[in-house]
């Protein structure tokens, strides 16, 4: 249900409407500073997430009532916000003290909570041992933070390359497999029959990056560079190399070569914002599509319309860069106890296929294992599972700052203003910098 958590989309979801509702039915106060109920009394446990329009908070909301029929004791007011809403009123709880019970996590914004201990350690709760054993552990490593346990995942953000089969074929460029990727010289090679122009102006681009990034990283990698130490809290960024250079030159080439839709025009333009919107302008042939899509194809008959490849690589090499979708207990919850019962129920393997359902790739094993029972549109699903193996995290970071040096250098890097070595020495310097700061 999480996305690529950029700041321009911060920006584009803060303004809609809220979705607030309880599924408790009568909501019953809690029994003092317990952390369990008693002789069977109700306990109410409040529960905050991000809304990803009606059909999904439905959904979710419908979801929770399968938990509440499997523990009448337990009800769950559930509050679901507008992305920008939901984390202006966490931090905002969180600070004083008066958070959700049941706190909903996205990767992308997760490290300053873990690095302020604002959740529980979950390791420390009974049957824990028990319940990991079913998680995937590429997810699990992005819910911990130096040896602490904060959340366990539910979905893993995994991203895929999607395309618009019409302009394709207008194209007379053959579809790409779904499951080998194409390599970065051959992507480039189809992009430029997909650009068009008329009077002098760009009227089609091949690809809208926008939700695509950190595309830079992943092409850093895929040359064989590296930009962090661990992108887990890093200390320390690596990609002034070689390596790094050219990866960074080959994300350049996409805008200089007038291949991808201009850094500036990627949210607020004509082009849609880099998911499905952008491959329904009919000027954009491709763009981000994942899990989290799936339903709206679905929904809107866009089988046969819309197709979906792994994220291109270099020299064989593949690289698929996501974060991870989780849960965690509020550190002053009075209800330890029935959240974490909470957090068991959606980690087993029936519960997480339902959330697969509504967004993200499943992080239970066995759930993941059979995303070709239950996920559709069943044609996406070996796409999906190709691109996962792959799996690497986004940076997690509570340094605001870095991100924020990202921001000021990456649109001079796209327009030609920055060589790629200037980008990098001023990335890894400035970022540096960023990484030694306090918080």
């Amino acid at each position: 249900m999480v996305f690529s958590m950029s700041r321009r989309r911060f920006l584009m979801n803060s303004g809609k409407a809220a979705l607030s509702m309880s599924v408790a039915g009568s909501v019953l106060a809690a029994c003092g500073s317990d952390d369990s109920s008693s002789g069977g009394e109700s306990v109410t446990l409040t529960y905050g997430w991000w809304s990803n329009g009606p059909v999904k908070d439905n959904a979710m909301l419908a979801w929770i009532k399968e938990f509440e029929k499997t523990h009448p004791n337990i009800k769950i007011k559930a509050e679901i916000l507008p992305w920008g809403n939901y984390w202006s009123k966490l931090q905002t709880t969180v600070a004083g003290g008066n958070a959700y019970d049941i706190i909903g996590m996205a990767g992308s914004q997760a490290a300053p909570y873990y690095e302020q201990e604002a959740l529980y350690d979950l390791s420390t709760l009974p049957g824990y041992q028990d319940v990991v054993k079913a998680l995937k552990p590429e997810a699990m490593s992005l819910c911990s933070w130096n040896g602490k346990q904060f959340t366990l995942p539910v979905g893993m953000y995994v991203p895929l390359l999607g395309y618009n089969k019409d302009l394709l074929k207008k194209a007379g460029v053959p579809f790409p497999d779904p499951v080998k990727p194409m390599s970065f010289d051959e992507f480039k090679a189809i992009a430029k029959k997909l650009v068009k122009q008329e009077n002098g102006k760009y009227t089609q681009y091949a690809i809208n990056i926008n939700n695509l990034d950190p595309l830079w990283t992943m092409l850093i990698e895929l040359e064989g560079g590296q930009v962090y130490d661990n992108p887990v809290n890093p200390k320390k960024l690596l990609l002034n190399s070689p390596q790094g250079i050219k990866g960074l030159a080959d994300w350049q080439s996409l805008y200089t070569e007038h291949l991808a839709v201009p850094f500036t025009e990627q949210v607020n333009g004509p082009w849609g914002t880099g998911d499905i919107d952008s491959l329904l302008t009919e000027k954009v042939a491709f763009a981000r599509v994942g899990a989290f899509t799936f339903a709206q194809i679905e929904q809107q008959k866009l089988q046969d319309k819309i197709g979906a490849t792994p994220i291109f690589g270099i020299n064989g090499k593949q690289v698929t860069l996501g974060n991870a979708n989780s849960f965690g207990i509020y550190q002053g919850s009075q209800h330890v106890n029935e959240a974490w019962e909470f957090i068991k129920w959606v980690t087993q393997t029936e519960p997480n296929k339902t959330y697969a359902k509504l967004s993200d790739v499943p992080t239970n094993v066995t759930a993941f294992n059979q995303m070709s029972d239950y996920l559709t549109p069943k044609q996406y699903v070996p796409t999906l599972t190709e691109a996962a193996k792959y799996f690497k995290p986004i940076v997690m970071t509570p340094h605001q700052k870095l991100l924020d040096e990202y921001t000021n250098i990456l649109p001079d890097l796209a327009s030609g203003k920055l060589s790629p070595e200037q980008a990098a020495q001023q990335m890894e310097q400035k970022g540096n910098a960023a990484l030694s700061s306090a918080s």
